[in-house]
């Protein structure tokens, strides 16, 4: 997980809390949208089946979640201040959730943790100031089905060692029919290897990240980000562009216009989503939001951006001989934007890197997310995190085999400030093993780095002798950079995970992966792009793990899930451990 100055944890918004008779909501209510209004089920009851308090009246209405098929919405009204508990209950499985931190007249509860096609008897525990407890019968529940193709969830984990919690998996499905519609789903699975949360909107949800205020944030590829509540509900929702602008091809950024080619109108999110919040810097012409949205301490939001720059003929024969493209660079902008979308700073890796020195592994190619004819691909940053310890801004390349830190100044504008270089032509003395293609950088709370190492192009690597195999791993560094004389900086390895995979060969994913400490301190391996030659040769699959990080080999594996196979091919892009679906200062 990532850490934060809070938990990461689930989300709540719906939360109504008041100390009178009006009620407010735990977000800006000016910026929420009202979604569908189908009422599916409902149910009220007034008298208590048990308590202390026979003078407490209460009511209980209940709605299907209009973006969950397994979630609903509770309106819970009483005649005196209560704090409320639900218990949900199937034969098959039972919810308790956390209880309200404050007392009122009025909840919006979101019920979440629900399995799918089951029938749930909802019982409301309330309680009020003086402590006393009253249950009410809440009526019945039925959760719908999740209708999209979902693989068959292979599961083993040791209970008593795996942190406990809901799994939530960032799930990329690569082959689905045309009714199931555009989007990809954020599912959250328990130890038993049952779904019990779903969300699902337009393009691809990716690098989702709590909110002090108890929201998400996530990037959608590839224009924005969204901030939703645990039931769907989007309350904030940021582009680079407002629509698709007039004349596809002056966008100038091949993967903004490949996904809008694609999806067309449904770029503009799901029904009653509020419209978006152009985030536009003056100094910089933003093309697109990938891969990360990172809600920072001090309010403010790092995104990844990219923008393009022109080459001259000397530049392109010394990058790409014979190529005879006119193209361009695509580059990654981290951008820090206010919740009112004005852009604070930016720092363009094309300001800091020399694309001749450092031209990376992919800048002559044409296939890729951000790749084509006319735009090369040249650092393809997968990660943006605020480093507190450091005051500085973490991004993680990709292309050119880099984490890179600068300094947060308090100068606003274009930013080009480097504290630090991690890895290829890095500034930092290593001792120990580089990495390749690393994904989803994350700070730790001593101010190490731990990171994925996808292993890309990995030197003494040959995918054709199985004498020489590449191999991905989980790999934490310490960071010595405390003191004021920067030629004594260094990195150290302290510790890495590799594992074996199918046939005894090392596990090895092309793509995507994160890796997260958790809160009883294993570590959270997402394996998440394998191409193995099983279950049949090009079957894209996922592995995620769960490791104690002691012993040999880097720890053992006390959690493990495979998904993904020849029916239903799939790629996680990340997974996170939610010991919690409530949390945040509205829960007890």
């Amino acid at each position: 997980m990532r850490l934060k100055p809070f938990s990461f944890l689930f989300f709540l918004l719906c939360l109504i809390s008041c100390s009178s008779d009006s009620a407010t909501t735990s977000l800006d209510s000016s910026t929420t949208s009202e979604p569908p209004n189908e009422t599916v089920q409902s149910s009220t009851t007034e008298a208590p089946t048990e308590g202390l308090n026979e003078a407490l009246s209460l009511s209980v209405s209940i709605e299907s979640a209009p973006y969950s098929p397994i979630a609903a919405s509770l309106d819970i009204q009483s005649s005196f201040p209560v704090s409320v508990q639900v218990i949900a209950s199937s034969e098959e499985h039972a919810v308790t959730t956390a209880r309200t931190s404050t007392f009122s007249y009025s909840h919006i509860f979101p019920l979440v943790g629900l399995r799918q096609s089951q029938s749930y008897d909802i019982e409301v525990l309330a309680i009020d100031e003086s402590g006393e407890t009253s249950t009410f019968s809440g009526g019945t529940f039925i959760s719908g089905e999740i209708n999209f193709p979902l693989p068959e969830f292979d599961l083993d984990v040791d209970l008593e060692l795996a942190q406990p919690g809901v799994t939530l998996i960032e799930y990329n499905a690569w082959e689905v029919p045309e009714e199931f519609g555009e989007g990809d789903p954020l599912i959250g699975i328990d130890h038993e290897g049952q779904v019990v949360f779903w969300y699902r909107n337009t393009s691809v949800t990716g690098a989702v990240e709590p909110t002090e205020r108890g929201t998400f944030i996530s990037q959608y590829f590839p224009l924005g980000a969204r901030e939703f509540d645990l039931l769907g509900n989007v309350a904030y929702n940021w582009q680079v562009s407002p629509e698709p602008p007039e004349g596809i091809a002056e966008l100038r950024s091949a993967d903004a216009l490949a996904a809008l080619e694609s999806l067309g109108e449904t770029i503009n999110g799901n029904p009653g989503d509020p419209d978006p919040i152009l985030v536009k810097p003056d100094w910089v012409n933003l093309t697109s939001f990938h891969h990360e949205v990172f809600p920072m301490q001090n309010g403010n939001f790092l995104g990844l951006s990219t923008t393009n720059h022109p080459t001259t003929p000397e530049q392109r024969e010394l990058l790409c001989p014979g190529d005879e493209s006119d193209f361009e660079i695509t580059s990654d902008v981290i951008v820090e934007f206010t919740p009112d979308g004005e852009a604070v700073r930016t720092w363009d890796l094309w300001d800091v890197l020399d694309v001749e020195e450092i031209p990376g592994n992919h800048i002559c190619t044409v296939d890729g997310r951000f790749a084509s004819i006319d735009f090369r691909d040249w650092t393809h940053a997968n990660a943006v995190i605020y480093d507190e310890i450091r005051d500085a801004v973490i991004v993680s390349s990709r292309h050119t085999d880099q984490i890179i830190a600068f300094d947060h100044l308090n100068s606003t504008g274009p930013q080009n400030s480097v504290r630090w270089i991690l890895g290829n032509q890095g500034t930092l003395p290593l001792e120990g093993e580089l990495f390749y293609h690393p994904h989803a950088v994350e700070l730790q709370s001593d101010g190490s780095i731990l990171l994925y190492d996808n292993g890309n192009f990995r030197p003494g690597t040959n995918p054709d002798d199985p004498t020489m195999l590449n191999y991905s791993r989980a790999v934490l560094y310490e960071i010595s950079d405390s003191g004021s004389d920067s030629s004594e900086w260094k990195a150290t390895q302290l510790w890495e995970h590799r594992v074996d995979d199918v046939d005894d060969n090392p596990l090895y994913a092309t793509i995507v992966g994160d890796t997260d400490r958790m809160e009883n301190g294993n570590v959270l391996i997402t394996h998440g792009g394998i191409w193995p030659t099983y279950p049949k040769p090009g079957t894209q699959r996922a592995r995620i793990i769960e490791v104690v990080p002691e012993g040999t080999n880097g720890g053992d594996i006390v959690w493990d899930l495979a998904l993904g196979d020849a029916d239903v091919p799939v790629t996680v892009y990340r997974a996170e451990r939610l010991p919690s679906l409530y949390f945040g200062p509205n829960w007890e």
